[in-house]
């Protein structure tokens, strides 16, 4: 349509191109305006189909294409590295991990680091505002414990006393928070390994020691046996736990009442998992330390489907756990007195 549009408009300007617009100016004034815009138009028409064919015209050479700079590989399976790496993922962001706040209502965290190795860190709210945070554990100390293969509770703070797993040996340490010059003294012994691991404890105040699960794969690599411990932190000497419940499969969350009387915990074995089928028990302390009088307060019915959780002890020594019935969960609490709440 644009060339037979050309043509017209070529034909018209060929023929008033023959008459001179000086003889009939006067009386073909409209129709020499008429030719000015029509040569116009003629002229930019031309151009731009002239343009246009320009990248259409079958004469012209193929495009250069550059050639690539991505070689193809062969990798056997399984062997491929894709250039999309966990730094790609995670962008390298720092990990936040478990909290705590001490005596004083300072706010301490866990905090991975990718750039330092991966490496966790303890660390502490700054003092003022603007302030930097402030790192607690030293340089050559990572914050993690490798208990049960999930990991958790690798930390806990108790006036001012942190207690931590270090991931490099997978012993238990202890650092004053205080004072910034204070290095970390290590409270259980050095077996040579990473076979005996610490999780999930807390301070036992009644004794002055610290109560944590233990799993220790010294005996066998594919059945640890867990335990629940204690170790003395009066001492500044590496000492061996010792031992206040075991003979299950897993044990999990140690938790003390305020004055010290009861130890509730929870337990499970094999082939379930916690939140299949697990026993909340709570046993009486005696005044060696020792724990007796051991009932099992949740999960015991063998005719219900149970998996009590996190039990926690209230200031008036209530008991409140998270119930898991069938696959839900609820929250509950028992005076242990066969009454719940």
């Amino acid at each position: 349509m644009a060339v037979s549009s050309i043509a017209t408009l070529t034909r018209h300007y060929s023929l008033c191109s023959s008459i001179s617009p000086s003889s009939f100016w006067s009386s073909h004034s409209s129709l020499v305006t008429h030719i000015t815009r029509t040569r116009k138009l003629l002229l930019t028409s031309k151009l731009s189909v002239r343009t246009r064919m320009s990248f259409t015209s079958p004469n012209s050479p193929p495009p250069q294409t550059q050639p690539s700079t991505v070689k193809q590989h062969t990798a056997p399976y399984g062997s491929w590295k894709s250039p999309i790496t966990a730094d790609v993922v995670s962008g390298s962001s720092k990990r936040l991990g478990g909290f705590s706040v001490d005596s004083v209502g300072h706010l301490f965290w866990l905090e991975s680091r990718p750039t330092d190795s991966g490496r966790a860190v303890i660390v502490k709210e700054p003092g003022k505002s603007g302030e930097d945070p402030i790192d607690v554990t030293p340089k050559d100390f990572s914050v993690r414990t490798l208990a049960q293969e999930y990991g958790g509770g690798d930390f806990c703070i108790s006036g001012d006393t942190l207690i931590f797993s270090n991931y490099k040996d997978q012993r238990l340490y202890k650092q004053s928070i205080s004072s910034t010059d204070s290095a970390p003294l290590p409270l259980t012994p050095d077996y040579g390994g990473l076979s005996v691991c610490y999780a999930d404890g807390v301070v036992d105040f009644q004794f002055n020691r610290y109560v944590t699960v233990r799993e220790d794969q010294r005996e066998s690599g594919i059945n640890a046996i867990t335990t629940i411990v204690s170790i003395d932190l009066s001492s500044n000497n590496a000492q061996e736990p010792r031992l206040l419940v075991g003979g299950n499969d897993f044990y999990a969350s140690p938790r003390i009442d305020p004055k010290g009387e009861r130890m509730a915990w929870i337990e499970w074995g094999h082939p379930n998992m916690p939140w299949d089928r697990s026993e909340l028990w709570v046993g009486y302390i005696s005044h060696n330390g020792d724990v007796q009088k051991r009932i099992c307060v949740a999960g015991g019915d063998p005719t219900l489907v149970e998996s009590p959780t996190e039990p926690q002890w209230s200031s008036q020594g209530s008991l409140y756990l998270k119930m898991g019935l069938g696959g839900s969960g609820l929250c509950c609490g028992r005076n242990c007195d066969n009454s719940w709440n």
